[in-house]
């Protein structure tokens, strides 16, 4: 729960403005609005990288500031656009998600993040690893970021922006595990793509550092309000982006 939150990274501009939110357990919440907006401010402050000066932030009704960094790290799993992966092999990348490394479970959750088949062509779990993946595509990448997420299995997960510019079939790859753990685990989604949240439970916009609306989709776009206009700028730039693939090809 965050209650009337402020935040500020230099003491005097807020990024964050008088922000509440209520994220239940096993609950699927959404995070959206434009960038700048104080999305990833968000995440930065349930992951205990910054430290709330005005208002009040509390995970499982103790306030934030109470929990060890240790327990933080054993309840969250974070992933982000740029995931660090070190110099090595994929099985030692994926083995620092778990107690014992256990290559059933991680040949499992690859094949689930569909990385399995391109690992197979290569050396399996032992293919090395440049220093943060540089050998692999973005989309690549990302699915051995998610893979290493679901071998943490945490209580809560926080993607932030985990499907920003990459290739469809990674996109799809991991939207389809985040509708499998929702339900299992509390999920918080934060993206600027309203389509990727439709979904969820409940979705928080924000404004400048402000909370613009609430509510679910349906109920966000019938208030024809910020929600609803983001939407539609987005619908037509996807149908816009098809139609000029749809000349091209025909062109081709």
């Amino acid at each position: 729960v965050l209650q009337n939150v402020r935040f500020s990274y230099d003491g005097q501009r807020e990024v964050l403005q008088d922000i509440t939110i209520t994220i239940p357990e096993h609950g699927f919440i959404g995070i959206v609005g434009e960038s700048g907006s104080g999305k990833s401010t968000i995440a930065s402050l349930l992951m205990g990288r910054n430290t709330v000066k005005s208002g009040q932030l509390t995970l499982g009704g103790r306030e934030i500031g109470e929990i060890s960094e240790e327990s933080l790290m054993k309840t969250i799993t974070y992933i982000g656009f740029g995931s660090v992966f070190f110099k090595g092999t994929v099985r030692q990348n994926l083995a620092l998600a778990m107690a014992e490394a256990d290559e059933g479970r991680m040949w499992e959750t690859l094949e689930r993040c569909r990385l399995s088949a391109f690992l197979k062509e290569q050396n399996g779990l032992d293919t090395p690893l440049l220093e943060n993946a540089a050998n692999l595509s973005g989309g690549q990448k990302q699915r051995l970021a998610l893979a290493r997420a679901i071998l943490h299995d945490t209580p809560v997960y926080i993607f932030d922006e985990a499907t920003s510019n990459i290739d469809i079939e990674s996109e799809e790859a991991i939207l389809t595990q985040i509708r499998e753990l929702t339900g299992q685990k509390t999920v918080i989604m934060i993206s600027h793509r309203l389509a990727n949240v439709a979904g969820a439970d409940w979705i928080y916009c924000l404004e400048q550092g402000r909370m613009a609306e609430s509510g679910k989709h349906e109920e966000l776009l019938a208030k024809n309000g910020v929600y609803a206009g983001l939407w539609r700028t987005q619908e037509a730039l996807e149908r816009y982006g098809k139609e000029m693939d749809d000349e091209e090809a025909v062109e081709a």
